[in-house]
This record gives structure tokens, sequence and C-alpha cells, in this order.
């Protein structure tokens, strides 16, 4: 954590247009900060507090700061170093592994993401079918306790590939890929089974006969998954895959509780309509792909937010949830303009990566727009937050303003003070951001 420790009782920024996420933007809004949290947010006529420190913003554009609905930011730092990347535990089954007590706050990720706005991510571990937890976390903290907003937040499940290549030549063979899918699917029925047994067997603790049931971590993680008190998020890309997942609500989990939430979901429109009446909210995994199959159109992956939107999802954006996502966790923004770009209502599109995940993760109430009553963390821009001329002039969380400084910022300022030959004119200093010419599109 590098920002100031010293925080303001009160803060009032005034003069910006307002994006508060939850309803349109406010033009020459007024924004009250009292004790790291938002006490009012209005018009130019909204009250300021006496004694207040008063920030002057007119012109500029506050808005949410960014949230990253699935990201390995702070878990990941080089591909090539194993012990830089502390995403995936040993063995299967694993509902309990904690991302958050993984999460590094000295990673040079977050300080980049941190300077394109991007303040909250949802830590997604990977690499088996049940791997792990969900954390939802601040990038910004003294220990993993402070930066934690909710932990866990989720439960992961990865859906096995479902289509089999058949091709001549394919590697696995079509036979190996086969039993590789089925017991996949075994183990995750068989997780689920032996969750219900243990939630029974602890029911019955201290019946006569009935012995105490410890040290079976992994079984009690489902648990609050089956009785609906945490969701449980699953990687299904394919229609096949969606349809399987819930082939399994229906049958081996109709009698539970379970909150699903769909993430990557390239077929996701395919199967919107039954993702819709099931309240299934869908997590976009990148919006700047390639399209899944050959004979798809070439701008599938940048429409997705717009028809899963208008089939009635609750819809969230990622920069993507994979190794390059920890670094490319500064992109969330392009993502979410892409999809405004393609149609996607601009609204929804800032929501996407603000408050609507935070809706997904249940930490509404606290992040995710700019409304009275949440947390003091707002972003203050040069213009638009999707724009990609737009500038971050300065971060909050809980009203104490966040360092913006970054390895990629310290190499710049190294470099742009090198030495030169003599005679050798010098650089022209960065164009202002308001001579800039204005952007004819989303970022």
């Amino acid at each position: 954590m590098t920002g100031p420790l010293l925080l303001a009782a009160a803060l009032v920024f005034k003069g910006a247009t307002v994006h508060t996420a939850a309803a349109p933007a406010i033009e020459n809004g007024v924004v009250v900060v009292e004790e790291g949290r938002i006490a009012a947010v209005g018009g130019p006529d909204t009250p300021v507090p006496d004694g207040a420190t008063v920030v002057d913003v007119t012109g500029k554009h506050l808005a949410p700061p960014f949230f990253a609905a699935a990201s390995l930011v702070g878990l990941a730092e080089i591909g090539a170093v194993k012990a830089t990347v502390d995403v995936t535990e040993v063995g299967t089954i694993n509902p309990e592994a904690r991302p958050d007590v993984a999460f590094n706050l000295d990673s040079e990720t977050l300080p980049v993401a941190r300077a394109n706005g991007v303040l909250y991510a949802a830590l997604l571990p990977s690499g088996s079918v049940l791997p792990g937890s969900v954390s939802v976390m601040a990038l910004d903290g003294w220990t993993r306790e402070d930066a934690c907003v909710r932990c866990p937040a989720a439960v992961a499940l990865e859906w096995p590939r479902m289509s089999i290549d058949r091709s001549r030549g394919a590697r696995p063979t079509a036979k190996k890929q086969e039993k590789a899918r089925d017991e996949a699917l075994a183990t995750i029925r068989k997780a689920f089974q032996d969750a219900r047994a243990f939630r029974a067997a602890k029911e019955a603790e201290g019946k006569p006969g009935v012995p105490a049931h410890d040290g079976l971590d992994s079984l009690a993680a489902l648990v609050p998954v089956l009785e609906g008190k945490l969701p449980l998020l699953v990687r299904a890309r394919t229609k096949a895959e969606i349809d399987a997942f819930l082939k399994l609500l229906d049958g081996d989990l109709a009698s539970e509780k379970v909150r699903a939430i769909l993430i990557s979901g390239e077929d996701a429109v395919l199967a919107a309509p039954e993702l819709a009446r099931r309240g299934i909210p869908l997590v976009v995994d990148g919006t700047l792909e390639l399209p899944e199959r050959s004979d798809d159109p070439y701008d599938a992956a940048f429409t997705l937010p717009r028809d899963a939107a208008a089939a009635g999802l609750l819809v969230a954006v990622t920069a993507g949830s994979g190794l390059d996502g920890a670094w490319g966790a500064r992109n969330l923004p392009d993502h979410a303009a892409r999809a405004a770009a393609y149609g996607l209502d601009r609204l929804e599109a800032l929501r996407s990566i603000t408050l609507n995940p935070a809706r997904i993760y249940g930490v509404d109430d606290r992040i995710g727009s700019l409304e009275a009553g949440k947390d003091g963390s707002l972003a203050v821009w040069s213009g638009d937050p999707l724009e990609i001329t737009s500038r971050l002039e300065a971060l909050y969380l809980k009203g104490r303003e966040v360092s913006l400084e970054s390895r990629q910022t310290r190499l710049r300022d190294r470099y742009a003070a090198r030495p030169r030959p003599a005679g050798a004119k010098p650089e022209a200093p960065p164009a202002p951001a308001a001579a800039a010419a204005p952007s004819p599109s989303p970022r």
C-alpha cells in the first residue's frame, strides 16, 4: 500500500459529471465522503458539511472504481517462473482453497491495474474440476484482511469439455478424451453427493452412537453452496457444457438451493432464455477474443454482452481470467467499451465492470456504485471513463487517495530522463488531456 495514510474527516468532490452506475450520470454533481463512506450524491445544490475538504473536479468525470469479475491479479506474476504463479492446488477437489491467502499485496500487477481504475477483483483459481473458492479483494491494503471484501464469495467449478476431437491423429485419442470427460463428470457428482452426506452426518452429531465428523474441509466448503449461502461459479463454454450443468442442477441437485453463476459462456446466448428463467448471471471472460468456431461471426465475442443483456441476463465483463489476465486486468475498461461499441447500452457497459459484478458476488451493499451508504471509493477521470483518451487522475479507496505509481510509470520516468547525445532535440512533453481530440468511439 503506497497511498497517503491520512484520511480527511469529510471530502467533497464538486463540479464533475458523476457516473453513479446506479442511474444516469449527474452533470455538475457533488459527492460527499465522510469517514470513508459516501454520505451524499447529488446535483450542485447538495449540502456540503462544514469544515469539509473540497476537491474541485470541474470538467472531470467521477465513477466507481472498476471491478474485475474474475482474475488472477495478485496471484500470478511471471508465467515462466513457477514460484510466482499460485493459482492451482494439488488434487482435484479443493473447494476450501482460499485465493485470498495466496494474494500478494506486493505484486507489481496491482499498481498497474489500479493505474487504469481497476480497484477490485474476484480472484478465481483454476486447474481442476473444483479448484477452490473465489475471493473478492481490493487491490490495495497492508494485509489480506485489509484487502478482503468478501472471502469466500463463491466456489469455483470447472466443467469438463464435452466435445470430443475424433479427427485422425487426435491427441489424446478420442477414447482417452471420453474417459477423461466421464471421470470428471463422475468426480463432480460424487463431490456433491459426499457433501450432502457430510451435511447429514454433521446434523446428526451429538445423537447416541454418532461420532463427530472433522477434518473434511473440502466437503464442508461445499455445504454453503448446497444451502444457497454461497454461489457456484461455473466455467462452461459451449452449449453442450451449459446444458450438462443445468442437467446436474435439475438432477442430483434438484432438492438443493444452489445459486449458479456462469463464466465464459461463448454459447451463453444459445441458452440465454433458460439462464434468464433461472436467474443465472453471466461473467463474460473478455470481449477481445476470437470466435469459438470457424463459422461464427467475427464479432461474436464483441456482441455477446449485448445479446446476453437483451435476453435478460445480469452481465459482468472481465479482461480475461487466465494468466494473461493478471497483467491484462488494466485493460478491463477496454473490454467493456468494446461491448458498448457493439451495441451494449452505455450505462450497462459501465455497470458490467462496476455494479453488476458487485451484485453477482453479493457485495453491492458496499461497492459497485456511487450511492449514499457505500464505501467512499471512487475514480476521477479526465473524461468519460469508457473513452480511451480519458486519463485516470486520482483513485480513492474508502476516502483515502491511492498512489497511481507503478513499475510502468517508474520505467517511463527513468527513460524519459535518460542522457541524450549533444545537439539532440528534446522530446516534446505529452499533450495535456484537454488538447486531445475527442474520441469518435468508446475505448
